[in-house]
Order: C-alpha cells, then structure tokens, then sequence
C-alpha cells in the first residue's frame, strides 16, 4: 500500500515565513546579504524537512539508545575531555599545568583509565592481549614511544601525560575489539561517534544563535563571515573537519538505506546542515576532502553515471562560466596572494620545523612537545598547540623513527578497507560501513597535510575506522584459522591406517565371533 506523508499544515508554513522575514532582516544587518540568502535557502528547505526528519531522529536515536553498553559510556567520556573552553599561552602551560579545565580533563581520562584497569584485574575484559595485535598495536607501539621520549624531553610532564591520554585511547578501543563480535555491534559504535559529532555541530550553532558576534568572524573571504565553535571552543579548521565528515556519512546512509520506511529525510538534513556548515567555515583542506570523499563514496557505491554526470558539470562550468574564477575567490578566503600560497602562513611554520628537525633527526624533542615548545615557541606562536602537520608534529616529537608506526597504521587501514569494499555484497552492512570509513578516512588523510590528527588525543574518528579496519583483519584471520583446523582435521582422517578385520573384530565388542 502506499504511504502518502502528510504536508506541513497551513499554521506551521505561516509560522516559519515569519520566523524567515524576521530573520532576513535581522540576518542581513549582521552578517551581510550573501551569508544571509544562504542561511535563509537552507532554512526554507528545512521548514519542509522538518516534519518527516524529527520522527525519524526519535526512532534513530531510540535505536542507538538500546544498544548503548558500558564502554559507550567510556567513549563519551573521552570525546568530552577533548573539548575545550579556554585557549592558553605555552607559557601559562609552563607555569601552571593543572588549571581548572585541564583538572576536568585530566579526571574524565583517569576514570576511563581506571574503569579500564578494573575490568583487566576482574578479568571482565581482556583487552591487554588485543592492545599489541595489528593496527591497534601500532598505534599503541607509538604511544609508549611517546612515552619513553619524556627522558630527553623539552617538557617531560607534558610528554609524559599527553603520551599518557593517547594511551587510553588505544586501550580502550582494544577492549572495545574484545567485545565486538558482529558487523552489527561495529555498526553501533560508528552510530554513536556520530550522535556526538552531530551533537558538537548543534552546539556549534546554538552558540552562532546566542554569541553571534564571537561565532561569526567579521570580514572573511567572499562570504564575509567565517564560522567558528563558541562554546566549547572550535576553530573555523575544526568545524570544517567536522562538517566534512558528517557530510560524507549523510551521504553514504543516503546511498545505503532502503526507501521504505527509512529516515532518508534525516540524513537529508544533515547532508544539508553539514553542506552548510562546511561553507560558512571556509575551510579550504575541509572542503577539498570532502569532495574527495564524496567522489570516493560515489565510485564504491558504483553512483557511477551519478559521478560523471558531476565531473561532466564541473567542466563546462569551468570552462563556460566564470565558476572558476569566483571559486578561487572564495577558497582565497581575502588573503593576498602571498597569504594564500603560503598556506596562510603554515609554511613559514613547517620551514622552522624542518630546520629543528634536521638538528635532531632520529630522537626528536619529546612526544607532543618537540612543535609547541620549540618550533612555534621559536617563531612566537605560543597560543597555537600544533604545527598543523601531522608528519611534522611526529617527526618534531620522536624523530624518523616515530613516523614508522603512524604511516604504518594509516597505511594498514586504507590497505584493510578498500579491499573490504570490495569483498562485501553490494547492498549489505559491511559494505556501507567500510563505504562510510573511507569516505571519512579520506577527509582525514588530507587534513593530516593542515592539521595534527591521528595522533592528538581524543582522534576518536580515526581510531574508529582503525578499529574497523582491525575488526575486518581479525575476523578474516579468524576464518583462515577455522578452515586450516579443518583442513588439518580432514587430512588427519584420510591419514589414519585402515583397521584389520581383528581390530574390527575387538572393536565390535563380540571376540568371539
């Protein structure tokens, strides 16, 4: 039978025009016009989104809600110790390391650690067995490393408990591998990463509705406004990131999901809200892995007419229309040209890392504390916690030597999960997840070039998709083992010597006959 959807009512229509007159005028005066058509169109979408997205947001979030378990709990509890609500000086961190928001910090991580601790000691939860296999050990193996760096450290206390914090990252999402034993329980896992990052954006915007003035950075770029985190604090970088994420998963459960009875209306308007957000962050390493990871997404969802017709589209605008002209506008972002290709100013940054790099090339100057406390100290960006290189930041803290296990774990997941696209059925599970983790994956692999991820407690995405990428490693090892035992077992029976009638005899139970 078909199901027809009722239409927004008449009183609701009317209601959300005024709502749009009154915001136009108060919109425009604030942010300028083109900021303002752009938060309006959107707006008018959503009035007709709405009504089918918020059904359809309760059963999804009733859903995640019963499959919530105890190391969901531990999750969330690292994301919220990675929030933060004041920026300070290295030299304040210097003078004093534990004010009251790194206390809040430093105490989530400890109940986790300690939950952790508990669970080993009761033998609840084996993880330190899982801790050392894989791609996890890698990761884990660059923790200690980090670690043991603290004795030739510039900061040893800052080496040894931002070493510490990445540590119970690893851990545990090697105990969250202990108890994940279907496609499905990986599934809840990403389910909830999301909730929380969709949960950061809605934050995001309620402060650009309470602190319009301190979210909105006046003057930046074609836009004129640049979008950035209030409450908790998230530059216009980290929103972008986010965005770009939440916008690829929107659009590979739209690839995925059936028609009937599906939220599609809700990953339509987080496709939406995230397209939206992405721009007004003008994040220009954010946008460009976003395309990337829709083109990706697109290619292993074989949407390839889809993809062409997109490509075919992008061309004639280049070549019939001023498109690219007012693109290079908008990714220049009001810099000048020097600005610009300079990478507003990350290469002045990366030279003087590479210079302090080659004067200690194989030991570094301590995990997490080679970039902030010599580099950037050095060129006086003392508010600025990393060098916004991913490479630079780990060969700066432990050397060529610490770069090993982090390509190695990077490397290994891309390795592990595009096979994986590969070898799933087309419209099942495993394949819209290991779908979704390389369209997220790279997002994140390009923005390691601009920013300090995967290796920067709490990089709980990218640990995510390492732990899917182990999850896959360790079940088709699992399987190779069953059919050697098999196998072994088969050959052993075709082996064993034929009895001769008198120990057919004997075995029968009657000697006598």
């Amino acid at each position: 039978m078909l199901k027809v959807r009722p239409a927004p009512s008449i009183p609701y229509l009317v209601l959300a025009a005024s709502a749009q007159a009154l915001a136009a005028f108060l919109l425009a005066e604030r942010l300028g016009s083109l900021a303002a058509a752009a938060l309006l169109g959107l707006a008018s979408l959503l009035i007709l989104v709405l009504p089918s997205a918020l059904p359809q947001a309760r059963a999804e979030l009733a859903r995640v809600w019963q499959r919530l378990t105890w190391w969901h709990w531990l999750w969330l509890m690292l994301c919220g110790s990675g929030l933060v609500f004041r920026i300070r000086e290295a030299q304040a961190a210097r003078e004093a390391p534990v004010d009251f928001w790194a206390g809040y910090r430093v105490a989530l991580v400890a109940l986790v650690a300690l939950v952790l601790a508990i669970r080993l000691a009761l033998g609840r939860t084996a993880w330190l067995p899982s801790l050392f296999r894989g791609l996890v050990g890698a990761v884990a193996v660059y923790s200690l490393m980090c670690a043991v760096s603290t004795l030739w450290s510039v900061y040893p206390a800052w080496t040894l408990y931002k070493s510490a914090e990445f540590f119970v990252d690893v851990a545990l999402l090697a105990a969250i591998l202990m108890h994940t034993r279907s496609t499905e329980d990986f599934k809840g896992l990403f389910d909830w990463t999301w909730l929380l990052c969709v949960t950061a954006m809605v934050m995001i915007w309620v402060g650009a509705l309470v602190w319009p003035a301190e979210a909105f950075l006046r003057g930046v770029g074609s836009l004129g406004v640049q979008l950035q985190g209030v409450f908790p604090l998230m530059s216009a970088n980290g929103v972008g990131e986010l965005a770009g994420i939440l916008a690829v998963v929107a659009l590979v459960r739209l690839q995925f999901i059936g028609r009937g009875g599906s939220p599609r209306a809700l990953y339509f308007l987080l496709f939406l809200a995230s397209v939206l957000t992405l721009a007004l962050s003008q994040t220009r390493s954010a946008i460009l892995g976003f395309l990337v990871g829709a083109a990706l997404v697109l290619l292993l969802s074989k949407r390839i007419r889809t993809l062409v017709f997109f490509v075919w589209l992008l061309v004639m605008l280049l070549s019939v229309t001023t498109f690219g002209e007012v693109f290079r506008t908008y990714m220049q972002r009001g810099q000048s040209e020097e600005a610009f290709e300079s990478l507003s100013g990350r290469v002045s940054w990366w030279t003087v890392g590479w210079q302090k790099f080659v004067e200690r090339p194989l030991a570094g100057y301590g995990g997490y504390a080679g970039a902030r406390f010599t580099a950037l100290e050095e060129i006086g960006e003392t508010s600025t916690s990393t060098i916004h290189n991913t490479y630079f930041e780990v060969l700066l803290g432990l050397g060529v030597p610490g770069l090993i296990p982090v390509l190695f774990a990077l490397l290994g997941t891309w390795r592990i999960l595009l096979p994986g696209v590969r070898n799933t059925p087309p419209r099942s599970l495993e394949r819209q997840l290991a779908v979704e983790a390389v369209g997220v994956l790279a997002v994140l692999t390009l923005r390691t070039l601009f920013s300090s991820a995967l290796v920067w407690h709490p990089e709980l995405i990218f640990l995510q998709l390492l732990g899917y990428a182990e999850f896959l490693r360790r079940r088709k090892v699992s399987v190779r083992r069953s059919r050697r035992a098999v196998a072994r077992r088969a050959t052993a029976g075709l082996r064993a010597p034929s009895p001769s009638p008198r120990g057919l005899r004997l075995a029968s139970g009657f000697p006598g006959q």
